[in-house]
């Protein structure tokens, strides 16, 4: 809706604001808005539609909307805007209708259903259904709805089914599309490779600090054939020198416009061409092998080439027909193919870092922003590849990469 009216919107690192509202200043330029990209992706679509509001009623000055603070009048009026185009109230009540009791009530797992319906929060949809279609049995003054809100934790209920805002992102990644566009500068590398080397030895297990892991990333680009730490023989040193020659990669400009899933054997060697043993890396594992933790089986080691050949014909088709595509459907390809490749387990070691390398080679070449998983998300990232692992259901999956995909085209193009 903010395209079709003519404006720009941005996420932004907001610290204190839900949004922003700018007008033209002529009218040779256009409105903009910002939203907050740190917040839900529910709530970002309640600022799309509030600070919508601002354009059409308050067109003539710029407007900030702060997350906390009492209201005035001018952000009721556009809270309640907002209510009414994301959820409006003939719809609202005809599912409201398709659940109710015989006594004309709906429980709290129908609100969940309906707000995942509409795209909004549970809290936004509850409010709305209890206050203007008197829907909800029991106490609803806004104190006790709020700790009833709390007991029934829908945040846990949402996680408990595997609910997903995968679609929601891949919406706001597909409208977002031109903003995404990545060229890789000397800062967003330098940004990109100190965050993306620490945390990925940091899922791995290696303990290492932030400032070690700088460190050692400042001494390699200094003396890459003679740096003090590879001489160490520490194993965290000596992974973190094979990741900083692996991340050459994800920036390198191809000889060719081109992508395929045998790159993942020049990154392999690379992640462990410090080790005292470096033949080791880019080698084919030779034995069947069972993945700890893991709810599947790796491929067998005779018919790793051949799954290999299969899953390169795909990589490349949809590569080269990339621009036919939704940017969302081209992710989720990706996607599909870094979990692929950990059930193919090509090398007896560093498949996760190897496969993780190789999604960012393709989005990179794709003019995206590559992404790194904290290690603070470590746990969802698990139990994201688990759920696909389980009934290929890649929901979890999409919805983390989307996330990661935003938090990084805002690191990565600020200045």
């Amino acid at each position: 809706m903010l395209k079709d009216e003519g404006i720009l919107f941005s996420l932004s690192d907001f610290r204190k604001l839900e949004g922003v509202y700018i007008p033209a200043s002529s009218s040779n330029d256009i409105p903009i808005i910002g939203i907050n990209v740190n917040r839900p992706i529910t709530r970002q679509r309640y600022t799309a539609a509030h600070e919508l509001c601002h354009h059409f009623r308050d067109a003539d000055k710029q407007i900030s909307c702060p997350i906390y603070g009492k209201k005035t009048q001018i952000e009721k009026f556009a809270e309640d805007f907002a209510a009414a185009v994301l959820m409006p109230l003939t719809e609202l009540r005809h599912q409201v209708n398709k659940r109710k009791d015989s006594r004309g009530y709906i429980n709290f797992d129908d609100v969940l259903a309906i707000a995942d319906y509409f795209g909004v929060s549970f809290e936004a949809c509850l409010y709305r259904i209890a206050y203007r279609i008197h829907a909800i049995y029991g106490n609803t003054e806004p104190r006790e709805l709020k700790k009833r809100i709390g007991k029934y934790a829908p945040d846990n209920v949402r996680k408990s089914k595997h609910m997903t805002y995968a679609n929601l992102y891949a919406d706001l990644i597909d409208n977002y599309q031109e903003q995404l566009s990545f060229i890789p500068t000397e800062h967003a590398r330098l940004i990109f490779q100190g965050e993306y080397i620490y945390n990925d030895s940091r899922m791995e297990g290696l303990d290492v600090t932030p400032e070690a892991a700088s460190e050692i990333v400042a001494d390699l680009r200094l003396n890459m054939q003679n740096s003090k730490y590879c001489s160490e023989k520490n194993e965290a040193y000596l992974s973190i020198a094979g990741h900083y020659a692996m991340y050459q990669d994800i920036f390198a400009v191809p000889v060719k416009d081109k992508v395929s899933v045998f790159d993942i054997f020049g990154l392999n060697k690379k992640l462990f061409s410090y080790y005292p043993y470096p033949e080791f890396g880019g080698t084919i594992r030779q034995n069947n092998t069972l993945v700890l933790g893991s709810k599947f089986e790796t491929i067998d080691y005779h018919e790793i080439y051949y799954e290999l050949a299969k899953l390169d014909k795909i990589v490349k088709d949809f590569y080269e027909n990339r621009s036919q595509l939704n940017l969302s459907d081209y992710i989720r390809h990706i996607v599909r193919t870094h979990h692929k490749l950990t059930v193919i387990h090509a090398f007896s070691d560093g498949n996760g870092r190897t496969s993780r390398a190789f999604m960012n080679i393709q989005l990179v070449r794709g003019g995206l922003p590559p992404i790194y998983i904290k290690v603070e998300d470590k746990t969802i990232y698990i139990k994201a590849l688990e759920e696909a692992d389980k009934g290929n259901n890649y929901d979890e999956l999409y919805e983390l990469t989307f996330r990661l995909l935003l938090r990084s085209h805002i690191a990565l193009s600020s200045e």
